[in-house]
Formats: C-alpha cells, sequence, structure tokens
C-alpha cells in the first residue's frame, strides 16, 4: 500500500519522505485505512484545516493521529457500546463522514466544514425538477436552459453509469477550500475581491504575420502529407538544436554529428549523441518496448529501436524531440544511457503590475451530463455576483457537442451561446474584464487544433473571445492558457522510469518542448490536429507569469520555472465541481535589484462550486 500511498501524495504535488511514508503505513495499518486515497484525502483536509497546508512529517503525522484517526477510533467504539439501534440517517450519516475521517457530533466537524448529517430528509432521492429558488436568484428567470429543454429529457435520456443519486454519499460541501498556494500574508489578507471596477486592457501574443488566429485567417483541411513531414522536421530542427546547445554548449553544438544516417558510421562510434523525435511502434502510450527515435538529415530517415535496460531515469512520449546518448551493439538497436529533454527556457518577464489584481478561473463543462440546466455556472455567477474580479476566465466547452442532450436542442448552437453571453455579462457587469477560451469539443466551434473563436452578432467592450490556445498580456501580467487537456494526454501516453513527480513533468514537457501540445500523432483519436496551424499559433517560445491547464486529472497548483500554473478542475464534474481564484499583487524590490520569486506576489485557492 505505500506504492498507493506515495503515488496519491505525488499527485497533489507532495514528495514524501522515507519516514513519511513509513509513518503513513504504521497508521493506515493501526487504524485499519485500506484505501489510499482516502487516507491521503483525511491527511490533507487535516493539513489544510489545522496547518496552513503543510506537508507531511512524521511530527505533524503524529497530531494528525491524535486529533483525527484515535479521536474516530475513540467515538466508534464509544458508539458501539453504548447504542443498541441505528436509524438508516444516521447509519448513512456515520459512514459517510467517516469517509473524511471525522465522525458525527464530533467539534472536528465543522473544522472540515462538514455537517452533521441526521435529517431524514438526507435520505430522499434528488428529483429533477429544477429549484424555483435557482430561476429566481440571477436575473429572474434561467439564463441558460436551451429553448427546447424540459425536465422530462433529464429523467428520459440519464447519462452512461448515473442512473439514481447514491442514498449512501454525502454531497462535499459547496465552497470548501480544496487546495491553497502562495504567500501567507496574501493569502490572509485578501477578500477575493477587486479593489477597483475597470476592465483591463487585452493583447493577444500568439499572432502570425501581427495577427491572431481567427475565423477568417482560418485556413486548414489542406495539410498535406508532405507539409505534415516538413512541419515536422522544422520542429525537430529547432528543438533539437536547443537541446544540444544545452547540454553540449554552443561549440559541442557544432561539432556533434546530429543525424547519423549509415549504421556503419554509428557502429564505427563507442558513445554518441542522437537527435531524433520519439515515436510509438502502434501510435499508442509508450512503454520500454514500443518507442523508437526517427532521425533524419532532412532529406532522408532512419529508425532506432530503443533499448532502455542501461537507463536510470527517463520521460518520453510520442512526437518529444530527445537528445539521446547510447551506442549501438549491431543493427539499428540503439541501447540508451541517457536522454535529454531540456533546454534553455526564455523566464516570464517580470511582473509590472502597480496594484493587486483578482482572477476567478473556470473551466467547462458548465452543466452536468445528465441535464441541460447549467446548475454549476449559476452556482459560479452567484459567486461571481458577490466577489466581483478583476478578470474572469472562462474555458470551453461551453455546449459540449459530446453531451447526450444537445441534439435535443431546437435553437441553433450560435444562438444558444449567445444567449448565455448574454446572462454573464449580465450578472459580471462591465467591469470585470471577460475572457472566453474556444474549444474544439464546443458544438458551435471548428473542430480543428489550434481552435479560433467562434463569431458573434453582438460584441460587449470587457468580453474576449480567444482562441485554444492563447497568450495573453493583462496589464502587466502574461497568462496563457489551452482548453485542449494536454496534460492528460501526455500522462496517458508517455513512458516514465524515476522521472520525478507527474505533473512537474508534463509541464516540464510543455516547457522544453516549447509548444502548447507537443504530442504527434495527438493523444485523442478524435482530435483534429493541423501541422501548420500549430506551427503558426500553438508555440511557447517564452514562459507566461500564470498558465492555465485545465484537464481531467485532479486539480492541482504548481510554480515552475517562474510559472504558476493551474488546474482549476472542471466546473461540472461527478466527484464534485472546482474552480480557482487567485491573485496577483505587485512585486516588492529585492535588496539585490533582482526580480522577486513570483511565490511572493500570488495567492491562488481551489474552491469547491
Amino acid at each position: 500500500m505505500d506504492t498507493e500511498i506515495k503515488q496519491q501524495f505525488d499527485e497533489i504535488g507532495v514528495e514524501p519522505s522515507e519516514a513519511v511514508l513509513d509513518k503513513c503505513m504504521e497508521l493506515a495499518i493501526t487504524y485499519s485505512i485500506e484505501d489510499a486515497t482516502e487516507f491521503v484525502e483525511q491527511w490533507m483536509a487535516f493539513s489544510l484545516s489545522h496547518l496552513h497546508g503543510e506537508d507531511p512529517t512524521p511530527e505533524n503525522l503524529g497530531e494528525f493521529e491524535r486529533k483525527v484517526l484515535q479521536l474516530k477510533k475513540d467515538k466508534v467504539g464509544f458508539k458501539t457500546s453504548t447504542q443498541k439501534t441505528y436509524s438508516p440517517a444516521s447509519v448513512v450519516a456515520t459512514s459517510s463522514l467517516s469517509t473524511y475521517g471525522v465522525i458525527e457530533d464530533d467539534p472536528m466537524t465543522y473544522d472540515y466544514g462538514i455537517e452533521s448529517v441526521t435529517d431524514s430528509s438526507m435520505m430522499h432521492t434528488p428529483k429533477s425538477k429544477k429549484d424555483p429558488s435557482r430561476s429566481s436568484a440571477l436575473k429572474g428567470g434561467v439564463l441558460f436552459s436551451p429553448a427546447s429543454y424540459t425536465p422530462q429529457s433529464a429523467k428520459r435520456t440519464p447519462a452512461a453509469g448515473t442512473g439514481t443519486p447514491s442514498t449512501t454519499t454525502v454531497a462535499r460541501r459547496p465552497g470548501d477550500i480544496v487546495d491553497t498556494f502562495g504567500h501567507p500574508k496574501l493569502l490572509a489578507g485578501t477578500t477575493w475581491q477587486a479593489k477597483l471596477e475597470h476592465s483591463l486592457p487585452v493583447s493577444q501574443r500568439l499572432l502570425h504575420q501581427e495577427a491572431p488566429l481567427t475565423l477568417s485567417n482560418l485556413g486548414y483541411m489542406n495539410d498535406l502529407l508532405s507539409d505534415k513531414c516538413d512541419n515536422l522536421y522544422d520542429r525537430l530542427e529547432e528543438t533539437g538544436r536547443a537541446l544540444v546547445e544545452k547540454k553540449l554548449g554552443a561549440e559541442g553544438a557544432a561539432e556533434c554529428s546530429w543525424y547519423p544516417q549509415d549504421g556503419q558510421t554509428l557502429q564505427a562510434l563507442h558513445m554518441l549523441y542522437a537527435v531524433g523525435m520519439i515515436h510509438s511502434e502502434d501510435d499508442g502510450p509508450l512503454d520500454a518496448h514500443s518507442a523508437f527515435l526517427a532521425v533524419t538529415d532532412g532529406e532522408e530517415s532512419s529508425f532506432l529501436d530503443l533499448n532502455f535496460t542501461r537507463i536510470k531515469s527517463a520521460s518520453i512520449f510520442p512526437g518529444q524531440v530527445v537528445l539521446a546518448k547510447g551506442f549501438i551493439p549491431k543493427g539499428n538497436s540503439f541501447v540508451v544511457e541517457e536522454i535529454h529533454t531540456e533546454r534553455k527556457l526564455t523566464p516570464p518577464s517580470p511582473l509590472k503590475v502597480d496594484r493587486e489584481l483578482q482572477f476567478v478561473v473556470a473551466a467547462g463543462p458548465y452543466t452536468h451530463s445528465t441535464d441541460l440546466f447549467y446548475d454549476p455556472l449559476h452556482d459560479l455567477l452567484k459567486y461571481l455576483k458577490d466577489h466581483r474580479p478583476d478578470v474572469l476566465v472562462l474555458v470551453g466547452p461551453f455546449v459540449d457537442a459530446d453531451h447526450k442532450l444537445v441534439a435535443e436542442m431546437a435553437e441553433t448552437f450560435d444562438s444558444f451561446f449567445e444567449k448565455m453571453i448574454s446572462g454573464i455579462i449580465d450578472v459580471v457587469g462591465g467591469h470585470t474584464t471577460v475572457l472566453m477560451i474556444s474549444s474544439q469539443k464546443d458544438a458551435m466551434s471548428h473542430t480543428v487544433y489550434p481552435t479560433p473563436p467562434p463569431a458573434l452578432r453582438k460584441t460587449y467592450p470587457n468580453l474576449h473571445l480567444l482562441p485554444d490556445p492563447s497568450m495573453v498580456d493583462l496589464d502587466g501580467i502574461t497568462l496563457g492558457v489551452t482548453s485542449t487537456d494536454v496534460v492528460d494526454h501526455l500522462l496517458s501516453h508517455e513512458f516514465a522510469a524515476n522521472a520525478g513527480e507527474r505533473m512537474h513533468r508534463a509541464i516540464n514537457h510543455l516547457f522544453n518542448q516549447g509548444s502548447f501540445y507537443p504530442m504527434y500523432p495527438p493523444g485523442d483519436e478524435d482530435m483534429s490536429y493541423d501541422t501548420q496551424l500549430a506551427l503558426k499559433y500553438a508555440q511557447l517560445r517564452q514562459l507566461p507569469n500564470v498558465l492555465l491547464l485545465p484537464g481531467d486529472q485532479r486539480h492541482f497548483i504548481r510554480l515552475v520555472s517562474d510559472c504558476l500554473v493551474i488546474n482549476p478542475g472542471r466546473l461540472s464534474d461527478k466527484k464534485g465541481g472546482t474552480f480557482a481564484r487567485f491573485l496577483v499583487a505587485p512585486t516588492a524590490p529585492t535588496a539585490t535589484g533582482k526580480a522577486a520569486s513570483l511565490f511572493n506576489s500570488v495567492a491562488c485557492q481551489i474552491q469547491r462550486i
């Protein structure tokens, strides 16, 4: 189980020591906790509530044992010895709350933000009929339900695998903070509300011929095979040179024989470096036996089967440009001893903000898979109505083409999307800058990556529809964002051995490959990837101050190469939707005159909707 516990800690960005893992195993065995996820969730709830999110140590794990595990054990033992019968409601409450390591009537309950459940009304199956209080909460009406949609269609066509909601699970409480990062003083002092009300200037940075991607300059479906090969070679050459210069220096790069063609020449060398692109034999996820390296001189290509028996650590994925060190014992078999993937990065531009800026970030889908009521979006707008951030970032899909009920809409996808935008702007007003990032999964979007934003009949001065991916300058802050789940694609297709924490790995892949989507072929077989458009509008040549990578992986906050990287999670999720809020404050000058770490200027939280 220690491996599972370590993996769970890795997923939330914690690298536990051996002493910590030993203590965790001891506690799990002592208190009969067989689920690693349950153990780590109990720890995280305790850490956020009592230790301000500290990483586990043997000492604070002892405190965790006394205040949570032992208390729980004593409470359960007391109830077992004194109670002769249990009502159904009390059984539900005890089993549900114990999942989080707290007990009904326990004072710790309120520290975790979970209320005691004894009301028999919790046993009723939720009705699909819309709560009338919701429709009157914002502007007196339902903002987002499509014209043809009725509650009966939600009952008639449930999403696969959902069925009747379980009566043995207590919903996680809206408003819970599930992840926190940043300077303690900023976290303690913020009210999460904008201090001034005025919209910010927005300048797009991903340009080709000084213009961003739009419908007017889109031009796709002419990505010929020869053009794809030329584009991949250009990427191989550019990234390969950067890798060689990082490892061997400029002089070494000039002397390096990059693209070995003749097998005899390769065999004659005792040890060599080869620059090439990683591929999989079956175009699927990589493993130790399916990876090969394509090397070329621009005219002819050769392929080296990679042997990893002598390598100590590696992290590779299809389409990745690497610098491999090793030797060829015979034929085209390349025994790899080292794989180098790091290049010299162009750091983020220094922050130039002169006041504190508040951001809220949410990612679609914005409605549950069983209906088109858009309840999660309603809940988000209630939060926005109370908090009024400077910038609202909404990432698609907004009208998910894969939703089972979209086909029942009697209005066009474009008109429904415009109605949605109108409702959002009515709530947030004209002082919040609203950025909406397109997605090729949207029913009203072009199914191509990179994806241009849809056109609107009505414009709003504070609304900016942006392509996927995007890089924008917001009054001194550079913000990068993509709606494509590149992190999940990378992690599900990579081969990794002793390569460090998963999320750091995936983020560094983007940075070192210099691309918002460095995989080839794409990790999603339904993704229409255009290599020509990607070369023009998906390059990551300079790190942003903040990078938004929403996806299906667990929400996270990381600081990588002084870039704040956030996955806010999905606003609608079967495990409970989440969104992110963060602030950026002016950077105080340091004694040396150098730019301070971004950690001193940011505070970020992931909140349950």
